[in-house]
């Protein structure tokens, strides 16, 4: 039986449903915070200060239309 991960870089609004990384990191999200599932504070290379923030719904559909673009 495989297990699955419920990564916070699904639920947050910075992801890029469509491409490699999200906002705060648009080259690929680090592996610490893959391996830590957590990211809560900005990271010291990072080079903004955007951190998880959930998914609302009036985001969504914010979200979809920014991705189609």
């Amino acid at each position: 039986m495989t297990d699955t991960i419920d990564l916070i870089c699904n639920r947050c609004k910075h992801t890029n449903s469509f491409r490699i990384g999200c906002e705060a990191f648009p080259e690929g999200i680090p592996y610490e915070i893959l391996l830590m599932n957590k990211h809560s504070k900005p990271l010291p290379n990072q080079k903004n200060n955007l951190v998880f923030e959930a998914i609302r719904e009036d985001d969504s559909e914010i979200k979809a239309s920014k991705n189609l673009i």
